[in-house]
């Protein structure tokens, strides 16, 4: 029997609990030893540790650092500190699972794969949305469609406020729709079309005054295959939704919400949507992978240098956004 990995948590922010509900459900495989935030967050950090059954609370990231009890840690921090710190417990010889985006800038993730590349350790991007049934299902099967194709996701949800005082930094969040849900419709993207991206084209607007990133945004990006992205972002949306449409020479998709996948017409799987800061099946999925990545000594599915595109598709999204022309990708993407 494979002995549980010994996980802690840095960052006890309004994500941490979908992570923290993952560790539980998952307790044959992962076992939490701390939860650890900075002094500030210290009523948090406590709390969180005691209702999901961790060894102690920790109120400075250097004790999880310096912990030999340790061997892998989830990073729920805010994005610009994603890279410093990941970098920092891949040289102390820790696993490491980046809430995402990996980093905000291309130059910061290529930093923290070196990192785990030097000390041989296993780096991987939370992109839960991949680990719905719904979304495992379409990437199995979406060679049905013929190729090439496109893909339009549709992701908005409402932001009444600045759910965390970061937010507010364009900077330090890497815009703001496309630094928070950005990751999501680029990774399963990408995922899903398979091939390199090309180029890409952006346009943002700020509908409210609450931060200085964009709360609106749209992007194109083309693939080295002839197919075509297209994602709709929006934080102003007070009726929720996500979608997307995938359609190729042969056939067409529809994936409702990660979860509901049809495929020309026909209902092949469903799964009902549960509040995801609570935790649902993709943390869950997402934490197992993560786990087994790391017993069996492998690269994990979304590992960081899978989802590197990722973030060299949101840089250039707002570059092209600032510049209002479109940018064209290195061959290496």
């Amino acid at each position: 029997m494979t002995t549980p990995l010994r996980v802690a948590l840095i960052g006890p922010g309004r994500i941490a609990t979908a992570h923290l509900e993952a560790i539980h459900t998952a307790s044959d495989a992962t076992h939490l030893v701390a939860v650890a935030g900075l002094a500030s967050e210290r009523e948090r950090t406590e709390q969180l540790a005691q209702k999901y059954g961790a060894e102690r609370a920790a109120h400075d990231p250097a004790a999880v650092l310096a912990a030999d009890d340790v061997d892998a840690v989830v990073l729920t921090v805010p994005n610009h500190v994603h890279a410093e710190l990941a970098v920092a417990l891949l040289e102390r010889g820790k696993h490491v699972l980046v809430e995402k985006p990996l980093a905000v800038t291309v130059a910061d993730v290529d930093r923290m794969i070196a990192a785990a590349e030097r000390h041989d350790r296993v780096l991987m991007a939370a992109q839960c949305r991949r680990f719905f049934r719904g979304a495992q299902l379409a990437r199995q099967r979406i060679g049905e469609l013929g190729g090439p194709i496109s893909l339009v996701h549709h992701l908005g949800v409402f932001a009444e406020g600045l759910a965390t005082d970061w937010w507010r930094s364009a900077a330090d969040v890497g815009g703001l729709a496309l630094g928070l849900n950005g990751p999501h419709v680029v990774d399963t993207m990408l995922w899903l079309i398979g091939a390199a991206p090309t180029r890409v084209y952006a346009r943002t607007r700020r509908l409210r005054p609450h931060w200085e990133g964009e709360d609106e945004a749209v992007l194109v990006v083309d693939f080295a295959d002839g197919s075509l992205g297209t994602g709709y972002l929006s934080l102003n949306a007070r009726q929720p939704y996500n979608e997307r449409f995938i359609t190729g020479p042969d056939g067409a998709m529809r994936l409702v919400d990660d979860r509901t996948l049809y495929l020309n017409g026909e209902q092949l799987v469903h799964e009902p949507v549960t509040p995801y800061i609570d935790g649902d099946p993709s943390f869950e999925a997402q934490m197992r992978e993560f786990a087994a990545a790391v017993a069996a000594h492998r690269e994990p599915q979304a590992s960081a240098r899978e989802v590197r595109p990722v973030t060299v598709v949101l840089q250039a999204a707002l570059e092209s956004q600032r510049t209002g022309l479109p940018v064209e990708l290195a061959p290496e993407g």
